[in-house]
């Protein structure tokens, strides 16, 4: 007969292993399918807040992107360099500078976002689609 105790040694079949495991996963299929078209995940953090949000000083991008001030600069710095982004002088605080998307960085994000739509479908494939709305909902619970 076994314990709790036993059960939870399975670590193979806790809900915390499974969940490590799927984001691995789904980790490693989203940063090759953006390295193929010469993408990092944090491009697509930057470029997803300034869709949604329109331009903005760089530390609140991190903040919504979820970005250390060193991972969001670097990647600043690259979405610049390939003219998706530019920096701007805020004309309310001249020591800030305000990220703005360009034309050809709203075509890069639409192009970010079909990837992404991509790796969602092959990560859910298995899952009914009710069976994936129910996952989403149980996700968006766990959110903090």
């Amino acid at each position: 007969m076994s314990t709790e105790h036993d059960q939870l040694l399975h670590l193979g079949q806790t809900p915390s292993w499974l969940l490590s495991q799927a984001r691995m996963r789904s980790h490693r299929i989203l940063t090759e399918r953006l390295a193929a078209i010469a993408a990092r995940r944090y491009h697509l953090r930057v470029l997803s807040v300034l869709v949604e949000h329109g331009p903005l000083p760089q530390v609140a991008i991190g903040t919504l992107a979820d970005l250390d001030r060193a991972d969001l600069s670097v990647s600043v710095d690259e979405l610049e360099a390939e003219g998706t982004v530019i920096r701007e002088q805020d004309p309310e605080d001249g020591r800030r500078k305000i990220v703005r998307i360009t034309d050809d960085g709203q075509a890069r994000a639409r192009q970010l976002g079909l990837v992404l739509r991509e790796v969602q479908d092959e990560l859910f494939a298995p899952l009914e689609a009710d069976e994936r709305e129910a996952f989403i909902a149980t996700l968006r619970k766990l959110q903090p």
